[in-house]
């Protein structure tokens, strides 16, 4: 299958290491194939017939960073209350539901992709070119979209326990925190642009104030980043232990967060040094 990269008894390697990248996914895609397949007739075999009924094999496919993995896997009927409800318990126990059928490898490839490049249509383009995949800018954003409320729900819940005592406490000493607070504003559009004008509105009615159309509509972006210090001998003074916090949220919101992050990392009783800079209030409060 590599004959024709031969010309005239030279190699073109560039064309060759192309087509045996190809062939190394491709290889790896059917190995992946047959693995599930066989986890799934396992899964078959060690049911509880009287639950799951069988009820035949349908055709799918899970995109990965070797390509499209295409499947069959085994459907099965359940009765709940004389109703009936149709599952596999093959994407249930390999977790295929989260972000649809995308492997959670491929996921962080597109997440790391994304803050590197300048659109979702950059980022798709980027793994076209460096992945054996392809796939559209609107998965990417759905991707990117998925994965912010997730860490969005899991900083709630972390607030929520802090609030409560029930924060497990992290445990390692450092003797100085540095922490940094900035933020950005942006024009919102769309959907999110009409529901500040929403507020905006409701607002004038409350205080009495006159309602004018405004010709722009901003957010602030709000970042914090705390860090245990700089590496030494490094010309760039490169940050240790960096850790972000970013959103549309307000100040007294960003400060839960932080608490919440910095108390599950450190010993907060041994730090004998924060440092903040901030460029909005009530951070420190």
């Amino acid at each position: 299958m590599f004959d024709n990269i031969l010309t005239n008894n030279n190699i073109n390697f560039n064309l060759l290491e192309k087509n045996i990248y190809k062939f190394v996914c491709e290889l790896g895609c059917n190995l992946l194939k047959e693995i599930i397949e066989n986890y799934d007739r396992e899964l078959q075999n060690a049911r509880d017939k009287k639950i799951f009924r069988h009820r035949g094999l349908k055709q799918d496919s899970i995109k990965t960073v070797m390509g499209v993995v295409d499947y069959k896997r085994t459907i099965y009927e359940v009765k709940e209350n004389e109703q009936k409800r149709f599952v596999f318990l093959l994407d249930e126990a390999l977790n295929l539901t989260e972000f649809g059928k995308i492997s959670s490898n491929l996921v962080e490839k597109v997440l790391n992709l994304v803050v590197e490049t300048n659109s979702y249509r950059d980022a798709a383009e980027e793994l076209m070119q460096n992945l054996n995949i392809s796939i559209s800018h609107e998965t990417v954003r759905d991707i990117v979209i998925k994965s912010g409320l997730k860490v969005n729900e899991k900083e709630l819940e972390e607030i929520k326990l802090n609030k409560k005592n029930k924060l497990i406490a992290g445990t390692k000493i450092i003797p100085a925190l540095f922490e940094e607070a900035d933020g950005l504003w942006i024009n919102l559009q769309g959907k999110d642009r009409q529901e500040q004008i929403e507020k905006y509105k409701l607002s004038c009615k409350k205080e009495n104030k006159e309602y004018k159309e405004p010709t722009s509509v901003k957010s602030e972006l709000k970042l914090h980043v705390s860090y245990e210090g700089w590496k030494k001998d490094d010309e760039r003074h490169s940050l240790v232990n960096k850790m972000y916090i970013v959103g549309f949220m307000s100040s007294k919101e960003m400060k839960k967060r932080r608490d919440a992050k910095i108390f599950q990392t450190y010993d907060v009783s041994k730090i004998k040094l924060r440092v903040l800079n901030r460029r909005w209030s009530n951070l420190d409060k």
